[in-house]
């Protein structure tokens, strides 16, 4: 099978809903990261059920943020 590509990206979250977040992936047996890809997927499926499929050639990936610099 054919690896697809990976995108990592950071999300800033108040502490108190990101610890709901841990709570409950614990609860429902995932890790952090699949948790959250479980909630993007059924987000995602969602939504083509409702506005019908997504055409993500039509989806244009953010530019990566530049690294700071110190002076």
């Amino acid at each position: 099978m054919a690896q697809k590509n990976k995108v990592s990206f950071t999300v800033r979250i108040d502490e108190d809903l990101y610890k709901k977040f841990l709570a409950v992936a614990a609860a429902e047996g995932r890790d952090e990261n699949n948790h959250i890809l479980h909630l993007i997927r059924t987000n995602a499926a969602y939504h083509e059920r409702i506005h019908g499929k997504i055409d993500i050639s039509k989806v244009k990936l953010p530019e990566p943020e530049a690294p700071e610099t110190k002076e």
